[in-house]
């Protein structure tokens, strides 16, 4: 028997509602049985917060941790046409690091326009200011006017916060001279080398201005003894130089 018009738009609307039942069912389904992840939005597995921690999942306290602050950027002038370029930043985190986050720095002219731009990467280690630097960019006949400085977000790592058994001995200063100098002197009062130590030095004016920066890098401590980490600057510096501030670091993912 022909089913009528009428008929046949219920049976219609019955299969449409019908699918939709089906569907939210199956999603509802699928949702209650679908395995936990790290990425579920719930808080399951052996999991300490909602999708991290446990043995599965980033840590909680890496997925927690506060961005890095740049605290100020410089450019200073070695001679006409090469410029070496800094930034001073911090890892307020206390128990996070990270191996190797790039970073840029960009000279520009007074019509905004880019001199040059150099790239590096650079290791975070726990609650610390470290200095990042690149030396003797050359801009040829162009002045730079601005400089912007980019770092990546950090891949961080759970490691312990450093504690190098290293002592600043000697801060012996020569800046009277047509070239600048500064020596320090590290002393390992270990039994012990402690090898490839990074030593930074930021000079600064009177209204705590950084006039100059450098870096320098010492192959090894021996135990029991000392090393000199020796910086120099082509020419004076532009402001009178008051304070030094050093920094001594290792990388602990190359050890």
């Amino acid at each position: 028997m022909e089913l009528s018009w009428r008929t046949k738009k219920q049976l219609s609307f019955m299969g449409i509602f019908m699918v939709v039942i089906l569907l939210a069912s199956g999603l509802l389904l699928y949702k209650t049985i679908a395995p936990a992840s790290c990425t579920d939005g719930k808080l399951n597995q052996d999991e300490e917060g909602v999708d991290c921690g446990g043995v599965s999942c980033t840590p909680c306290i890496t997925a927690a941790a506060r961005d890095v602050t740049v605290l100020w950027t410089r450019f200073f002038e070695v001679r006409p046409g090469l410029y070496d370029v800094a930034a001073l930043v911090e890892n307020s985190n206390q128990e996070v690091g990270a191996r190797a986050v790039p970073y840029s720095f960009e000279l520009t002219d007074e019509r905004g326009l880019r001199i040059m731009r150099v790239k590096g990467d650079a290791y975070i280690l726990p609650n610390e200011r470290f200095l990042v630097f690149a030396s003797n960019l050359e801009t040829g006949i162009r002045t730079p006017i601005r400089m912007a400085f980019e770092m990546d977000d950090p891949v961080w790592e759970v490691i312990p916060e450093q504690d190098l058994p290293l002592t600043i001995v000697r801060r012996e200063r020569m800046f009277d001279e047509d070239r600048p100098r500064l020596i320090v002197t590290l002393a390992n009062n270990t039994f012990k080398d402690i090898n490839s130590v990074d030593v930074s030095v930021v000079i600064s004016d009177s209204e705590n201005n950084a006039v100059g920066t450098a870096v320098s890098h010492i192959d090894i401590v021996p135990d029991s003894s000392t090393a000199d980490a020796l910086f120099i600057w082509p020419r004076p510096f532009a402001r009178t130089p008051v304070d030094i501030e050093i920094f001594v670091r290792q990388n602990p993912w190359k050890l």
